[in-house]
């Protein structure tokens, strides 16, 4: 069996469909062709520079770009780090964010090209030059010295692979290592379960810099034949449906904060926008078949709104940049923490010491530092990957599995452990509660105790919410303190991240 690549696969697939449209980008429609076509130019000038570079990073607005360079890459067997083009902005030194000998791509959406940097061009010159020649030698990084000391590699980075970055617990970005085979194997998962075809147009707005979005916003409608409409993750609902109503979208590939902005009625839902453009309502959105939500979980209520506002099918994904997706549950507005997921095909699940572990063709090879020195494989000699998940199995259920919080966010109070995630399902029951995150704050009496962040729908007393935790749950599970905030700080992906600067038990 030959070693997988990206490119074949699209290109194998494109065969059968080579002048039908595969992207919509905010500029122009690109047909399979042209996409396969201005990848192999890309990977021919990268093949030809004075300074073949280690690792492509790319830092793309443009969807074009992005396919373009994850192909082009694949073909000359470059690594690419996709890496969120907004953190460009307040960074005065990027080469923190990458190696010595990487080459810095990207398509001036955020800033301005460096001295370094290679510009994205629409008309592929690929380079912001003529398209004869090597690369401006000032635009492509040196080589890493030779003899470079430091700790070994415990594996190398395989070539071609597709790396995301992850925030650690230090703030310090962490390479989650996606192969071709894992790219793929995670892409054909989603696009069969999902049903994706050449006539089932799909949109999409979540970032490409992403696991979630890469996958099924980009590899899965390029393998499938789906035509995929991006949208930027910041589209409001207005623009979201403009894009089903303009493609005559089958799929939606969306946040969370979209979902909770699409499943409240404005004024321009319920009576029209005065501007012609297509409702965010039912009838705007009729033509839509399903949509997915990914990258965080749903606020609470969400899922029963939208499936009481809308007719298509719901469905949330649990899944990560490491293992790609594990389960798409489809939601019916009343679930609950006892719900169960249900792994996709392919993917298997066990529980050890109350850990979920998974293992399946999916899995990311391993973790990479941000500058691609060495590389930790993922998962143990017998294709484990352990998640770091609380989770129980369901006896009655093959696979089924219930996820109850993340084992490193529980919070030690005084030698008792509390469950973030629980804590935060009763807040979130109470009726005035739209948003809640829970978190552990230092305690000189108690090591840690549970504070909560909650943004309220209505004028609540957080002596009244104190009160029904207490009436609820156990003693050291209830928060110490309630801090009452407009919004939650959340990531690109719309995922809750930590803020220490605004935790504490006063």
């Amino acid at each position: 069996m030959g070693v997988e690549s990206v490119f074949a696969a699209v290109r194998d697939s494109t065969a059968r469909w080579p002048e039908a449209t595969a992207l919509i980008s905010p500029d122009r429609a690109w047909s399979r062709g042209d996409l396969l076509a201005a990848a192999e130019r890309f990977a021919e000038r990268l093949a030809a520079g004075r300074s073949h570079p280690r690792r492509v990073v790319a830092e793309l607005t443009d969807p074009a770009a992005t396919a373009v360079v994850t192909l082009g890459c694949d073909l000359a067997g470059i690594s690419v780090v996709h890496r969120d083009p907004d953190l460009a902005r307040p960074m005065a030194d990027t080469s923190r964010a990458h190696g010595a000998s990487d080459l810095l791509f990207h398509d001036g959406g955020t800033r301005p090209p460096g001295p370094r940097d290679v510009l994205w061009s629409e008309a592929l010159t690929l380079w912001g030059g003529p398209p004869e020649g090597d690369p401006p030698a000032d635009r492509v990084r040196p080589a890493a010295p030779a003899g470079r000391t430091g700790p070994p590699a415990t594996a190398a980075v395989p070539p071609g692979s597709q790396i995301f970055l992850t925030s650690g617990s230090t703030g310090t970005p962490t390479g989650v290592v996606r192969t071709a085979v894992s790219v793929l194997a995670d892409a054909r998962r989603v696009g069969e379960f999902l049903g994706y075809g050449p006539d089932r147009p799909v949109v999409s707005a979540a970032p490409l810099f992403h696991a979630y979005g890469f996958n099924y916003g980009l590899i899965a409608p390029l393998l499938f034949g789906a035509v995929v409409r991006c949208c930027p993750s910041r589209s409001v609902p207005s623009q979201l449906a403009r894009a089903v109503a303009e493609t005559g979208a089958h799929t939606l590939i969306a946040l969370p904060l979209h979902y909770g902005l699409l499943s409240v009625p404005d004024e321009g839902g319920r009576r029209g926008n005065g501007s012609g453009a297509p409702s965010a309502g039912p009838a705007g959105l009729a033509g839509l078949r399903q949509a997915v939500s990914a990258g965080a979980p749903l606020a609470a209520g969400t899922a029963a709104r939208i499936t009481r506002r809308f007719g298509f099918r719901f469905y949330d994904c649990y899944g990560s940049s490491e293992v790609g997706a594990v389960s798409l549950t489809r939601l019916v507005g009343d679930e609950s923490a006892d719900d169960v997921a249900i792994p996709l095909p392919g993917v298997d699940t066990r529980v050890e010491e109350g850990e979920l572990l998974l293992r399946s063709s999916s899995l990311a090879a391993g973790r990479t530092t941000f500058d691609g020195a060495t590389m930790t494989p993922l998962a143990g000699d017998d294709g484990w990957y352990r998640t770091g998940d609380l989770a129980g199995l369901a006896g009655d259920t093959p696979g089924g599995f219930r996820l109850m919080g993340r084992l490193g966010s529980l919070i030690n109070v005084a030698g008792k452990k509390v469950s973030p995630a629980e804590v935060e399902r009763v807040l979130a029951a109470h009726p005035a509660v739209a948003e809640v995150q829970v978190v552990g704050a230092a305690d000189a009496a108690r090591g840690q105790v549970p504070v909560a962040r909650v943004v309220l729908r209505d004028s609540t007393p957080t002596a009244e919410l104190i009160g029904w935790c207490r009436d609820r749950l156990t003693p050291h599970q209830v928060p110490r303190g309630i801090h009452l905030v407009a919004e939650l700080p959340r990531s690109a992906a719309g995922k809750p991240v930590a803020d220490p600067a605004r935790d504490g038990s006063g």
